[in-house]
């Protein structure tokens, strides 16, 4: 299951050495996330599933917000969106990529200027 954590840029630098995401609570493509929109396909579904951890992420404080992608095994969904039952720590290895807002914006906004990173590109990104 690919599942999005929300975070903010400057975490990623405390990501890198210790191998492991921040605990948080991820977001996935849910029943409740289908039953918005139940002819989407499966790639709109995922991005209104980041778009939710997008969202979360402004909860976290100021700046730049990031959802990571990570693939892990099933886990359930809950409630009437895309959050999981619980706060995982994941490990770096799980993450397929990062994408980082251009500019910090508020909730509802910033989905359409997400930025695209390999996971590979970590150290570049924590270095700012």
């Amino acid at each position: 299951m690919r599942v999005y954590v929300p975070m903010l840029l400057p975490e990623l630098a405390d990501v890198a050495a210790p191998g492991r995401l921040p605990e948080r609570t991820p977001f996935a493509v849910t029943d409740a996330v289908r039953a918005l929109d139940p002819t989407a396909d499966e790639e709109d579904l995922e991005f209104e599933a980041m778009c939710q951890a997008l969202d979360a992420a402004r909860d976290l404080g100021a700046g730049r917000r990031v959802v990571a992608a990570a693939d892990v095994p099933d886990a359930p969904g809950t409630g009437d969106d895309g959050r999981l039952d619980a706060a995982v720590v994941l490990a770096v290895a799980d993450v397929v990529s990062f994408h980082v807002e251009e500019d910090a914006g508020g909730v509802g906004s910033g989905y359409d200027d997400l930025l695209w990173y390999d996971v590979t590109e970590l150290p570049d990104l924590a270095a700012g």
